[in-house]
């Protein structure tokens, strides 16, 4: 009896000219995932156009390019140069047409890094006072313009979170190479033809102080840049940190 009932439910099926397909299995392609690589240069990026942009809402200025009122510069370099500035009315261009890598030790939380700005310039007033060499005395104010070539940074940074769960950069360390530079501070030694002579020796003496003083330079770098890191780094948390690096599908 049941062979009968299967034999018919079998004949209904095909005199309705029913067809019965096998299930096809569907391939679903991979979404295409972001290595650490590719996240951290997606990173710098980002870094650019917040240079460009600045974020109000966080109090970051634009800085690509950078225009400020004033600015206090305080060197020393072993003997070689000790040399106090009042910077007004300060441009600086270039600072976003930078190249460079990233790389994240994430365990540690250090970045490390190597950056070339190729063609920044920086024009402004200055009123100077100074010393080469502990003797040779260097003084000045009126209108400057500098224009380094190829400057290359590379280092290391570590970034922390502080108790209010934003976070802090507390060291930064850097090594500075230059291919050249040009450079003209006028009134220095109150003009003529020292003024000159003082003009090309520091656009000589310039690059090979970057290597010869690399400790010296590393502190000042460390001094001016942690502050600058940090004016950042204080409005933002760790998440806000990993929002701006793609993770997501990360390898």
């Amino acid at each position: 009896m049941k062979l009968a009932i299967l034999l018919v439910a079998a004949a209904a099926v095909f005199s309705n000219g029913a067809v019965i397909e096998r299930p096809q299995s569907v391939e679903v392609e991979a979404a295409p995932r972001t290595t650490l690589d590719e996240a951290l240069a997606q990173l710098l990026e980002n870094v650019r156009q917040l240079l460009r942009t600045g974020d109000p809402a966080r109090g970051i200025p634009v800085l690509a390019p950078l225009r400020t009122d004033r600015l206090d510069v305080d060197l020393a370099l072993g003997g070689l140069l000790d040399f106090t500035a009042i910077l007004r009315n300060l441009f600086v261009d270039g600072l976003d047409r930078f190249q460079g890598t990233l790389t994240l030790n994430v365990m540690l939380m250090q970045f490390s890094y190597d950056f070339v700005f190729p063609d920044i310039v920086a024009n402004g007033n200055y009123d100077a006072d100074g010393r080469l060499f502990g003797l040779i005395p260097v003084f000045g104010f009126g209108n400057f313009a500098v224009a380094p070539r190829n400057l290359r940074i590379q280092g290391t940074a570590l970034i922390r979170q502080q108790p209010s769960g934003y976070l802090e950069m507390p060291e930064l360390r850097a090594n500075v190479r230059l291919d050249s530079m040009t450079n003209n501070f006028e009134g220095l030694l109150l003009g003529g033809e020292l003024s000159d002579l003082l003009n090309a020796v520091i656009q000589d003496i310039v690059p090979s102080v970057l290597v010869n003083f690399a400790p010296l330079v590393t502190n000042i770098i460390e001094r001016v840049g942690i502050p600058i890191a940090d004016s950042i780094l204080n409005t933002m948390t760790l998440d806000d940190l990993f929002d701006l690096i793609p993770l997501k599908n990360q390898v």
